[in-house]
């Protein structure tokens, strides 16, 4: 009879620890699916903030505008050295004319973590290059993942033989 008595304390006890963890895992699924949602929402505000600093680049600029944008280029690539998806690629085609050997690429590195003195460095040397009198024309791409991951830069708008 003592050994029934306790079996049945000790099967109280597993039931009673079986319902526990249940109500445990219940508030953590609740609370998950919220954490979830003001992530989700958190991310939609942090791309706005992401791209904002170069979508307002977009269009007709000057040569000092494009300098700007370059600068923040640069700013951004040390911001995020440890994240190089949200580095941003870049591409100019004509610095100071329409020669097809001043197009330029620069590319973002290929690792997480990677140097990012050669990106810095080639990004400055087009810095240099871009003359304040001329315009240049400034297309902002966003990629798969909602974020700005590529500019491109000419000299004249595409389709357009005139100079500046």
């Amino acid at each position: 009879m003592e050994n029934a008595s306790k079996a049945l304390i000790i099967a109280g006890a597993i039931l009673l620890s079986i319902l526990i963890i249940a109500i445990g895992m219940f508030v953590y699924t609740s609370a998950q699916s919220t954490i979830n949602d003001s992530l989700s929402q958190m991310s939609t505000s942090e791309k706005n903030a992401f791209n904002s600093a170069f979508t307002g680049y977009q269009g007709n600029q000057t040569g000092s505008q494009v300098k700007g944008l370059l600068g923040d280029l640069i700013t951004n690539s040390a911001t995020y050295a440890e994240e190089v998806g949200k580095i941003v690629n870049f591409k100019i085609e004509g610095i100071n004319s329409k020669k097809s050997t001043d197009n330029q690429t620069v590319n973002r590195p290929d690792n997480a973590g990677g140097s990012t003195d050669n990106y810095v460095a080639e990004l400055n040397v087009i810095k240099n290059a871009i003359e304040n009198k001329h315009t240049y024309w400034v297309v902002v791409n966003q990629g798969t993942a909602g974020i700005v991951d590529e500019i491109i830069v000419y000299y004249n708008k595409p389709g357009d033989s005139s100079d500046s």
